[in-house]
C-alpha cells in the first residue's frame, strides 16, 4: 500500500480553492498567513477571513442583475453567483466565531484637572 502523504490542514479543508492546484483561487502564500495568524486562536474567524479574500479576488460582478420592463425581462447571471456563495460562508464561520462582545473594557483612571494637568506624567492620580 502507498504512503497517502501528509494530511493538509484542518484550515484548507474548510476553506477556499487555493492556488496552486485550482488557477484562479485563493493565492496559497496569503492563506497560509491568514492561517498561520489566526486559526489558533479562532479557526472559524481565520476560515472566515479566508472565504472574504477569496471573495474579494473573485471577477466583478454587475451591479444590475435583472431588469423587466412589463414586456420582456433580462437577467444577468444566475442566482447563486460565486461571490455570493463565498460570502455566505464566510458569514457562516462568522456566525460560529467567539463573541468578543463580552470582553471588559478597561478605563483607565483619570487625574483631576489640578495646575499642571496637562503634563499627566508628574500629576499623582486622585482616589475618589
Amino acid at each position: 500500500m502507498s504512503d497517502p502523504g501528509p494530511a493538509a490542514p484542518l484550515w484548507e479543508l474548510w476553506g477556499p480553492p487555493l492556488d496552486p492546484p485550482t488557477a484562479g483561487g485563493l493565492p496559497r502564500d496569503l492563506a497560509e498567513q491568514i492561517a498561520a495568524e489566526y486559526f489558533d486562536c479562532d479557526n472559524h474567524l481565520a476560515l472566515a477571513m479566508l472565504w472574504e479574500a477569496y471573495a474579494a479576488m473573485l471577477p466583478t460582478e454587475p451591479a444590475v442583475t435583472a431588469v423587466t420592463t412589463g414586456v420582456q425581462s433580462v437577467r444577468y447571471d444566475s442566482p447563486g453567483t460565486a461571490f455570493g456563495q463565498a460570502m455566505a460562508r464566510a458569514q457562516w464561520h462568522r456566525s460560529l466565531a467567539g463573541n468578543f462582545s463580552t470582553v471588559p473594557l478597561h478605563v483607565p483612571r483619570v487625574p483631576r484637572r489640578v495646575p499642571g494637568w496637562w503634563r499627566w506624567w508628574e500629576v499623582e492620580p486622585v482616589e475618589s
